[in-house]
């Protein structure tokens, strides 16, 4: 068995829908009630035969966990308690700036929340309406203020760069913003435009300029210097950290260690198969109410397993550890990469030395291509 890792939950509910998102979410709370005792009974049947003896992680996200009250994450944390110890475990939950008031803060850590993920993304007004966010400047600012003042050591906050309203001086606004406060972490992403959303809508239409691939690249390497400079800690190409402060959850993906995941649309792991739950709350609820999980899995060839295992780790400051691969596949890996990496002609975008390779900057801005050139057909 690989790795000890984390359970997710997958909380399918948000107030309103961004322009950009095509996770799986209702704006309807109708359902939301059936919906988390459906998790629960997912989770309850998961663990009944799951063999791992320890546990590292927690994480609820979505949709926006923080639309949650307390005592219902509690019940969730409370069935995990009875197979595993969490005292002390990493309990991150996402949350929106609007639905962070004082008493909901005091509540969540009073619950077991002890990092709080918080979708920022600009303080800037006419961002966030662009976006259709839920919430104002005014309220990103206040919830990080009254985070740290309810004792969240551990703050994640988003950040959103590369779109059409985001000119470079309110992009170096926004990271100096950030800084101002607590945080401890921060996750950036580009902006993309996804089949389904409102943003593809509107762009399809004319009604909404396209993203500009110059301007994300730009804005990205500014992120970069910046945080560099700041002593912060690149160790995944989205993830920015102070030191001894990384996603304890996310990282375990980025290691390809096993997961659990609850809820509609939410995804596991256990080094071997893969399995991913209806994107349907309706759908969801039915199955688990007659006893059936609501997934479809996946039998990971070894083709599958080894390209997953560069396409993680090459996210990730460390890259790929030579002598860790030949333990996990049985067989040497530097020799193949560096053909590879030789008739393709992409020494330019790497770091490599005896014991690993890994992207360096300029590789991190083409990631994804550089990565398929190295998967095996």
């Amino acid at each position: 068995m690989l790795a000890l890792s984390g359970i997710y939950f997958h909380i399918p509910f948000c107030s309103k829908a961004c322009a950009y998102c095509d996770f799986h979410f209702s704006t309807s709370m109708k359902l939301k009630t059936p919906v988390l005792s459906a998790m629960e009974a997912e989770l309850t049947q998961r663990l009944e035969v799951c063999e791992w003896t320890n546990l590292q992680s927690i994480y609820f996200g979505g949709g926006t966990p923080s639309l949650l009250h307390a005592n219902e994450i509690q019940r969730f944390l409370d069935l995990i308690a009875k197979k595993f110890r969490i005292d002390g475990i990493e309990i991150t939950l996402e949350a929106n700036p609007d639905n962070l008031s004082r008493e909901t803060l005091s509540s969540l850590k009073s619950a077991g929340i002890n990092r709080l993920s918080i979708g920022i993304q600009s303080f800037f007004d006419e961002d966030l309406v662009w976006m259709n966010r839920s919430h104002q400047a005014r309220q990103a600012e206040q919830c990080l203020e009254d985070a740290a003042a309810a004792g969240f050591k551990e703050l994640n906050a988003d950040l959103i760069f590369g779109f059409p309203l985001l000119s470079d001086e309110k992009w170096m606004a926004n990271m100096e913003k950030m800084l101002s406060y607590p945080v401890t972490h921060l996750s950036t992403y580009s902006m993309t435009v996804e089949s389904g959303t409102a943003l593809h809508y509107a762009i399809h239409h004319k009604k909404e300029k396209p993203m500009h691939e110059g301007q994300a690249e730009k804005q990205y390497r500014m992120i970069m210097d910046f945080l560099e400079n700041k002593g912060w800690d690149h160790y995944e190409i989205s993830n920015f950290c102070q030191p001894g402060h990384p996603s304890i959850h996310n990282s375990a993906y980025w290691k390809g260690n096993e997961y659990l995941g609850i809820g509609p649309s939410a995804h596991g792991y256990s080094g071997k198969e893969r399995y991913w739950n209806m994107a349907n709350n309706a759908a969801y609820i039915k199955a688990m109410e007659a006893g059936i999980l609501p997934e479809e899995t996946e039998v990971l060839s070894d083709k599958n397993i080894h390209n997953e295992y560069l396409l993680t780790r090459l996210r990730t400051k460390q890259g790929i550890m030579f002598d860790e691969f030949e333990t996990e596949f049985g067989q040497p890996l530097k020799d193949q990469l560096i053909e590879s990496i030789r008739s393709e002609n992409l020494f330019p975008y790497f770091f490599m030395d005896d014991y690993s390779l890994r992207l360096n900057k300029e590789g991190y801005l083409l990631a994804d291509y550089l990565i398929a050139e190295l998967f095996w057909d």
